[in-house]
C-alpha cells in the first residue's frame, strides 16, 4: 500500500463519550460500550440506511465489453440496481456525516482487497478513513457505530465477533469492541533484544491464518529497514521461528498462508528467473515453510495478489503475472503456476486487485480492475468480477465501480476499488470516487448476493 509510515491515532473516541481502557496492569481509563454511547456530538437527524431489499443471482457471465452509464452518486443507504449487471449495490458510508469531529479524513473506504472487513459472524464491518482512523458499521442495517480507537492492521478474530487484533509499533494487541477493553497479546521487541525495532507487523497487507493461531510478520528497525521475518503461534504465545534477512532486503509485505503452512515474503526486487531466488538471495515472491526454512521464489516479480483456497482446499496465490500478462495462480505446495485468463493491455493500462477472503467459497477469487478513464475497452475494465480458479473457468461480472484512477492526479491511490469479499462471497465491498479524480473524497459500497448463488450459475 502507498503509505509507509505507521499512522498513530489519538486515544479518544471522538463522537463517543468516554475512553477505552487497557486491562488491569496496563493502566488505561474506564471502558466504553459502542452500542450504548451516542454516535455523534452533533444533533443531526440521520436518515436510516437500508441494505438491499432483495438480491438476485448475477447473470452476466459473457465477456462482451460493456460501458458503465453515467449515474449520479448514490445517497448513503439507498440501494440501487446496477443497470448493466443487475446486481443490488448500496453505498454504506457518508463522508459528510460518519467521520468524527477532529478527524480530517476526506473519505472512507474498505481497508484493502487482502483484508477481511467483516467480523466472525458477519454482523459488523470495519471501514478505514483516509487519515488511518477506523469506523465500525452494523453490517445488517448499515448504521454507523462510531470510531474505534485502534492502530494499524486491524484483523477480526475467527470466532469471537467482538474481538479485533491490531499492531502498535512492536506489539500485537487485542481490542473488544463491546467493552472497550484492550489487551497486550505479545511484544515482539522481546524476541529480538539485540535490535532496536520500530515495528513488527505484516506491513498493511497480511493476515493471520484462518484460525488466527499463526501469524507471519516482518520486523523493521529504526531506519525502517526490514531485518527479520517471524512466525508467531498465538495459542502458545511463542515466536516459533525467526529468519534474519540480508542487509538491504526490499520487502513490501509478509504474511502466513490461510492454513498456516507457509510463510510468504513479497520482495520488491525481481528475480532473474522464476525460481532463482533462495533464502540467501531472496527476490520476487519468496515462500518458506512455517519454520522459515527452505525458502525459494515462486514468482519472478510480484505485484498485486491474494491467497486463496482452490476447490480442493489447496493453498494458492492468485496474482497478475507480469511476464505473460495473465491473471494466474501458483500452488504453494507444488510451485506449479497456472494461467487463468489473459489480460488485454493493447488499449491502455489496467490495474488489478485480488481478494481470496471468501474462505467458505473455495475455488473462487474476487477481482477488481481499474483504469484512468471512464470508457471501457476490455471486458475487465472498471468493474468487480469473480473468477473460478481453473484455466478459462467461469467468470461472473458483478458491478461497475464508477471510480476513475488517474495516476497523473493527486490522491489517485484512494480511488483504487480494492474490492474485498466476506467469508462466503455474498457481500462484496469496494471503494469509489464516483468519477471525482484528484481527490480523496471516496466512499465504500457493497454488492449483495444471495446465499448459495455460486451453485446456481451455469
Amino acid at each position: 500500500m502507498a503509505a509507509r509510515r505507521i499512522l498513530l491515532l489519538t486515544w479518544v473516541l471522538i463522537g463517543l463519550a468516554g475512553c477505552s481502557r487497557m486491562e488491569a496492569s496496563n493502566g488505561f481509563e474506564d471502558e466504553v460500550d459502542l452500542y450504548t454511547r451516542h454516535l455523534s456530538t452533533r444533533n443531526v437527524e440521520r436518515e436510516p440506511r437500508l441494505p438491499c431489499p432483495s438480491v438476485e443471482i448475477p447473470e452476466i457471465t459473457h465477456l462482451d465489453v460493456l460501458q458503465a452509464p453515467s449515474l449520479p452518486e448514490p445517497e448513503p443507504g439507498v440501494p440501487y440496481i446496477d443497470p448493466v449487471f443487475g446486481t443490488c449495490v448500496v453505498r454504506i458510508t457518508d463522508r459528510d456525516d460518519d467521520i468524527s469531529p477532529g478527524d480530517s479524513s476526506p473519505g472512507l473506504k474498505n481497508e484493502y482487497s487482502r483484508v477481511q472487513s467483516f467480523n466472525a459472524d458477519g454482523s459488523r464491518l470495519l471501514a478505514r478513513a483516509i487519515e488511518g482512523t477506523w469506523y465500525l458499521y452494523d453490517a445488517a442495517t448499515l448504521a454507523p457505530l462510531g470510531q474505534v480507537p485502534i492502530e494499524v492492521e486491524p484483523r477480526w478474530d475467527s470466532e469471537d465477533p467482538d474481538l479485533l487484533y491490531y499492531f502498535d509499533t512492536t506489539s500485537l494487541l487485542r481490542y473488544n469492541i463491546r467493552t472497550g477493553v484492550r489487551t497486550l497479546v505479545h511484544d515482539f521487541a522481546d524476541d529480538l533484544p539485540d535490535l532496536s525495532l520500530a515495528a513488527v507487523w505484516t506491513r498493511y497487507e497480511g493476515s493471520p491464518s484462518i484460525d488466527r493461531r499463526t501469524w507471519g510478520l516482518m520486523a523493521q528497525d529504526q531506519d525502517w529497514d526490514v531485518v527479520a521475518f517471524l512466525v508467531y503461534d498465538q495459542e502458545l504465545d511463542e515466536v516459533t521461528a525467526i529468519r534474519r534477512l540480508p542487509s538491504g532486503a526490499e520487502v513490501d509485505s509478509a504474511t502466513i498462508s490461510p492454513l498456516g503452512s507457509y510463510f510468504l515474503g513479497f520482495f520488491d526486487n525481481a528475480c532473474e528467473s522464476t525460481h532463482s531466488g533462495d533464502a540467501q538471495d531472496p527476490c520476487g515472491l519468496m515462500v518458506y515453510d512455517r519454520h522459515l526454512e527452505q525458502g525459494h521464489s515462486l514468482v519472478r516479480i510480484i505485484g498485486h495478489s491474494d491467497l486463496a483456497l482452490d476447490a480442493s482446499g489447496r493453498e494458492v496465490l492468485v496474482y497478475q503475472e507480469i511476464d505473460n500478462d495473465t491473471i494466474s495462480m501458483v500452488d504453494l505446495d507444488s510451485g506449479e503456476a497456472t494461467a487463468l485468463w489473459p489480460i488485454d493491455f493493447s488499449h491502455r493500462a489496467i490495474g488489478f486487485h485480488f481478494s481470496g477472503q471468501a474462505i467458505e467459497a473455495p475455488g473462487w477469487i474476487l477481482v477488481s480492475a481499474y483504469t484512468d478513464h471512464e470508457r471501457n475497452y476490455t471486458w475487465m475494465d472498471n468493474q468487480v468480477f469473480a473468477v473460478e480458479l481453473i484455466p478459462g473457468g467461469r467468470v461472473v461480472r458483478l458491478a461497475h465501480t464508477h471510480s476513475v484512477v488517474d495516476e497523473s492526479r493527486q490522491h489517485y491511490y484512494w480511488a483504487e476499488p480494492h474490492a474485498s469479499v466476506d467469508q462466503n462471497l455474498t457481500r462484496v465491498l469496494f471503494t469509489s470516487n464516483w468519477g471525482r479524480t484528484g481527490t480523496a473524497e471516496v466512499e465504500m459500497f457493497m454488492i449483495e448476493l444471495p446465499a448459495g448463488w455460486l451453485d446456481r450459475i451455469p
